[in-house]
């Protein structure tokens, strides 16, 4: 982030050899310590941190690097290519862009499940395998997205959760609640501070825009990176109710894309399978009709939303971040020819034709026992 009396302002959490959370009230610093210089440049920052711990830090056991909303906003270009300049920073450490200060996201986040801050870095962003509310996204993939001609980078949306950042207002569709929220908003109470929950969406080196944990979810179906998640949408059957569906791809979706008069025209095809999680006495005798009924119902449902978060990351955002850019690029006699046309101006005057296929099975006890 921006110091008040230099350049930069960095944040380094250093664990503390034989530290300890096992204590249920100990706090972060048992086991890490936050040190925050203001510099001019990283490489000047790393250097006072060495002259302040009378030892030579050691990025290579980095996990997780963080800047903030308002230092991503700006441009990071220089900083990001200092970091792959370092041949002792990782390329599979993560990218996180916080809603707060770097500094204030370092010095509250107490991992309570593991002993180490190191560890929970290192796992906390594999919960999009059974949430896709976010996204394991590594350094590596990050600078050769934003390296590309054909799409743009994204990272890890993360946050502090406190009584201070929960968002409150139910809003017309509250059955979404649950999955529409971003980090620091999500009606969460624990010891657990940190949130990762979106993704950072960005335009070249400058942050432009977040997407919530729906979102993120339609992001891993258009790009095919979706493990599974889990889905509510209105019960087809039963006013003012709702129904929850795990929900998986069953083959990688098909992305077409073709230029109509300068324009692209994105199509995809969306193929899941959902098996129904909320049940009742009345279940076990769902019929076939009912069954289809409630496909079409969820095939309705993420169409629209697949239609919601592709307009709003090609028009609002202007960013590609699901590389329909390399579906285009094969139209390119040479290289030269391809960044003339300059596929990222003109993403954004797509328009697109989505189909959703999903099959459902009832249960997984009360159909398959």
């Amino acid at each position: 982030m921006f110091g008040q009396n230099n350049k930069l302002k960095l944040s380094f959490q250093i664990s503390v050899p034989g530290g300890s959370s096992e204590s249920g009230g100990s706090s972060q610093s048992d086991s890490s310590i936050v040190t925050t210089i203001e510099c001019d440049s990283f490489d000047s920052g790393v250097n006072l941190l060495n002259s302040y711990l009378s030892k030579e830090s050691n990025l290579a056991h980095c996990k997780i690097i963080v800047f903030s909303e308002e230092f991503a906003a700006n441009g990071i270009s220089e900083t990001l290519f200092t970091l792959m300049n370092k041949v002792e920073v990782r390329p599979d450490c993560n990218v996180l862009v916080s809603r707060c200060s770097a500094e204030y996201f370092l010095n509250n986040s107490k991992p309570v499940l593991e002993k180490l801050s190191a560890r929970y870095y290192e796992i906390a962003p594999t919960s999009s395998e059974y949430t896709g509310f976010t996204q394991n996204i590594t350094l590596s993939d990050f600078f050769s997205d934003y390296t590309d001609t054909f799409q743009t980078c994204y990272a890890i949306l993360g946050g502090i959760n406190s009584d201070d950042t929960h968002d409150l207002n139910t809003g017309e569709n509250s059955f979404e609640k649950d999955s529409t929220n971003k980090a620091n908003e999500t009606l969460i109470q624990g010891k657990s501070n940190i949130e990762n929950m979106g993704l950072a969406v960005f335009s070249g080196d400058k942050l432009v825009g977040e997407l919530n944990g729906l979102e993120t979810i339609c992001h891993h179906m258009i790009s095919s990176s979706l493990n599974s998640c889990i889905i509510n949408i209105p019960s087809p059957f039963e006013e003012n109710e709702t129904i929850s569906l795990r929900v998986r791809l069953v083959k990688n979706t098909k992305n077409k894309v073709k230029l109509v008069n300068g324009s692209p025209y994105i199509t995809s095809n969306v193929k899941l399978e959902a098996r129904i999680l909320t049940m009742d006495e009345t279940s076990k005798y769902i019929s076939s009709d009912e069954m289809e009924t409630l496909e079409g119902a969820l095939n309705s449902y993420l169409t629209t939303k697949l239609y919601e978060y592709l307009y709003k990351i090609s028009k609002e955002l202007k960013s590609d971040i699901d590389s329909f850019g390399k579906h285009v690029v094969q139209n390119f006699s040479t290289f030269e020819e391809w960044e003339s046309f300059n596929w990222l101006d003109h993403f954004k005057d797509s328009f697109f034709n989505v189909s959703v296929d999903t099959t459902i099975k009832s249960s997984y006890i009360l159909m398959e026992s």
